[in-house]
């Protein structure tokens, strides 16, 4: 039997069709005016799912090739420059102490070089604190400080803790009974003694100018050896034992929930217990019952223990402490060291020079000239220093000190050094010097160090090397003006009843003239191989740059063809072509009208139509 088609349902399925039509221009007109597939999810999810991840991960490629590797590039680029201006310097001091060893020079020649090591060494640290947005660019991550002081401060006030190696001990001629003769007020007088060259083993600091304190309350030279007859063991729980020495001691690390860490050391009786901020700040930062911990820049703790078992020192001195370096997880890092404390004696050239330099009857066997900033060292104290070797890969000596005031182009000491900023005595920062590496992420699971640390391209010595050959200059300068005053006052009558007192003062200025152009002459020589080292050292940081800047172009380079790649399938994706819109929305709108006039036709006929 047939099924009955009545005209409600031919108008219904009409409808429900020019509907359909509808719909369909629709979405092709919002595809018109967006060229996008679809404008919601629902439309077609696995679409939707795609563009998400596409967008995602073109938005990733954006962020590098856009923003992180523009960046790291203006950073690498003005270091780089930075760099070159220094070496630039290098280079012109390198070329100055080269001509003037290779040839004699007049007095003439020594006034003009001293005047060009002068500008030279005003200079040399100038672009050390290049900047970069605000951002300096040699001083790791402490962007919002300094390498080098941008004025005189005479109120900046440090304790330094300076690492020494043993090559830092050098011999260097000093001019002992130099005569005392005012040019522009002369005194005459017998010299009583004619000028000497002395050679003195010493160790050269980082600074001048050092505090001078008569008691000795701060300066100390601490030495290390490997520990005799000491050993570790370490449990399950990562808690370590040391044995052997004048107590058994136990060190167990905690990393807390919270992020910091928790370091306990037990003496056998009690315990001390330390605590590491987020920041790497110890706390409390002093020693409690003669045992203190650091951080280093390994992020390995150091715990030292107060300690005398170990053999005697210098001067038949026991050691004072041994010092374990340990992982979080207590795995013992290289040797146990054993440490040994020097006396020091604090001394100042304003009393009397020769002895500063030459004089060890207080007994001390090292003594620290806070003027010139130099150990001079006995020879006990030189055979016992020069057979140090480095512990655990780390120098061997340690000199701590006081300075406050720092001229403009100091080395800031934080830069360089464990250090103590005293300026503010009510709030001291302490500063730990580790590595201080910017890093950039420049693709997917790739980061980049943009930055070059001061401390990696260059040092104090350079600064202090054209300064003590200023010194030299200046003197051998001196030396001779004083040797011609005195023949010219020698060819003068009104000094014939002093001649003897004159030629005797003639004599020696001449002897102290020769010393003092002989120092100048092997200056040069040294200058000539330090500074050959120094832009070495400086070129290799140059180096480094420049193959990070390779990098980084290869890295670019493809964030630059993935970028195009993801943004082609991205419009694969999302994207519709105009043309191919244009002629699917022709059809529908020819469909869309022919049910209109289909319907049109379909609704005129009535009931009666049928019934005739």
């Amino acid at each position: 039997m047939g099924i009955r088609i009545t005209n409600g349902m031919v108008t219904k399925n009409a409808m429900s069709n020019i509907n359909f039509n509808k719909t369909s221009l629709s979405t092709l007109n919002t595809q018109m005016t967006t060229q996008k597939k679809i404008s919601r999810p629902s439309e077609d999810p696995i679409t939707a799912i795609r563009a998400l991840r596409l967008r995602n991960n073109l938005n990733e490629i954006n962020q590098y090739y856009e923003r992180n590797i523009p960046d790291a590039d203006s950073w690498l680029e003005l270091t780089n420059d930075a760099l070159d201006s220094i070496k630039s310097v290098m280079q012109t001091m390198y070329e100055k102490c080269e001509q003037a060893a290779n040839g004699e020079n007049t007095v003439e020649d020594r006034q003009i070089i001293l005047k060009e090591l002068q500008n030279l060494s005003k200079q040399i640290y100038a672009e050390a604190n290049a900047d970069y947005a605000g951002r300096t660019l040699l001083s790791g991550y402490y962007t919002n400080k300094d390498v080098v002081f941008p004025r005189d401060t005479d109120d900046a006030h440090y304790l330094i803790n300076e690492t020494l190696s043993v090559s830092d001990i050098t011999s260097a001629t000093y001019i002992k009974n130099k005569i005392d003769f005012e040019v522009s007020n002369p005194t005459i007088q017998h010299a009583a003694d004619m000028p000497e060259d002395v050679e003195v083993n010493r160790i050269r600091l980082a600074y001048n100018e050092l505090d001078y304190d008569e008691n000795n309350t701060t300066a100390k030279l601490e030495y290390r050896k490997a520990a005799d007859g000491i050993t570790s063991t370490r449990d399950a729980d990562g808690k370590v034992t040391i044995t052997g020495g004048g107590a058994d001691y136990t060190i167990q690390a905690v990393t807390n929930d919270d992020g910091t860490r928790t370091v306990t050391v037990n003496d056998g009786t009690a315990d001390t217990t330390f605590k590491i901020d987020k920041t790497g700040r110890i706390v409390p930062q002093q020693a409690q019952n003669g045992i203190s911990i650091k951080l280093n820049s390994s992020g390995n703790i150091e715990t030292t223990i107060a300690d005398t078992s170990q053999s005697a020192g210098m001067g038949g001195d026991a050691n004072t402490s041994i010092t374990i370096e340990t992982t979080m997880a207590g795995r013992q890092v290289g040797e146990i060291i054993a440490n040994y404390e020097m006396d020091v004696e604090m001394t100042t050239m304003a009393v009397n020079e020769d002895e500063a330099y030459t004089d060890f009857s207080s007994g001390a066997h090292v003594k620290c000239i806070a003027e010139t900033g130099e150990l001079i060292l006995d020879d006990v104290a030189f055979q016992e220093l020069q057979t140090l070797k480095a512990v655990n890969g780390k120098d061997p000596m340690t000199f701590t000190y006081e300075k406050t005031g720092f001229d403009r182009y100091e080395l800031v000491p934080e830069q360089y050094f464990d250090c103590v900023d005293l300026t503010d005595a009510a709030n001291p920062v302490t500063y730990v010097k580790q590595s201080a590496d910017i890093e950039y992420a420049i693709s997917f699971n790739q980061e980049l160090k943009v930055n070059s640390e001061a401390s990696d391209a260059f040092d104090h010595d350079t600064n202090r090397d054209i300064e003590e050959l200023i010194e030299m200059i200046s003197a051998s300068l001196a030396a001779e003006e004083t040797v011609s005053k005195l023949k010219g006052m020698l060819e003068d009558s009104k000094y014939d009843s002093q001649k003897t007192e004159l030629n005797s003062m003639l004599e020696a200025a001449k002897r102290q003239s020769d010393i003092a152009n002989e120092k100048v002459r092997a200056a040069y020589g040294h200058g000539v191989t330090n500074f050959q080292k120094y832009l070495s050292k400086i070129e290799t940081q140059i180096t480094d740059v420049g193959s990070r800047q390779n990098r980084l172009a290869v890295v670019k380079t493809r964030m630059e063809e993935q970028q195009g790649n993801f943004e082609e399938l991205q419009s694969k994706n999302e994207d519709k072509d105009i043309e191919e819109i244009m002629i699917e929305y022709q059809s529908a709108y020819t469909a869309y009208q022919a049910a209109l006039t289909a319907t049109g036709k379909i609704a005129q006929n009535t009931l009666l139509d049928f019934i005739r």
